[in-house]
C-alpha cells in the first residue's frame, strides 16, 4: 500500500510540474481517443531497442530492470514533462528510460470532443542482460 501511495504522489507531482511548465492547460488522464505513437506499437518498440545505450550496466549475464516512465503527449504530439514512476533500481538505466522517452518522436495527440488536448501516458521500459 505504501508503494501505491508514493507512486501516486510522484504521478500527481508530475502533473502539477507538467502543467506550470505547459501550456497551463488541464492534463487529461482518461481522455476520449487517447495519444498514440505516430507509426504504430512496433515503430514505438523499435524505437526505444535502437536508441537505448546500456554500456553503464556491468552487472552481468542475468541481470534485468523494469522502469515505468510517466510523461505528458502536449497538444502538438510533442513529449513534454517525462519522470520515473517506478524505479528499475539503476539510477542510470531510469535516466536513460526518461531520455529516450523526451527523444521520442511527436504522437498523435489525445482528442477529447475532437479537440487535441495534454493528456499523460506510461511506458515501461524493461531490459535483461545476456
Amino acid at each position: 500500500m505504501k508503494y501505491i501511495y508514493t507512486a501516486w504522489l510522484l504521478f500527481m507531482s508530475l502533473l502539477s510540474v507538467a502543467q506550470q511548465q505547459g501550456t497551463g492547460s488541464r492534463v487529461y488522464d482518461d481522455p476520449e481517443t487517447p495519444a498514440h505513437f505516430s507509426y504504430g506499437k512496433d515503430s514505438l518498440d523499435r524505437f526505444i531497442s535502437r536508441n537505448m545505450r546500456l554500456g553503464h550496466v556491468e552487472n552481468g549475464v542475468g541481470t534485468t530492470g523494469k522502469a515505468i516512465v510517466v510523461f505528458i503527449v502536449e497538444k502538438d504530439g510533442t513529449i513534454g514533462a517525462a519522470e520515473i514512476l517506478s524505479t528499475s533500481g539503476d539510477n542510470d538505466f531510469d535516466a536513460e528510460s526518461v531520455r529516450i522517452a523526451k527523444s521520442m518522436p511527436k504522437w498523435i495527440p489525445a482528442k477529447n470532443k475532437d479537440e487535441a488536448v495534454r493528456s499523460s501516458n506510461m511506458l515501461t521500459f524493461a531490459y535483461r542482460l545476456k
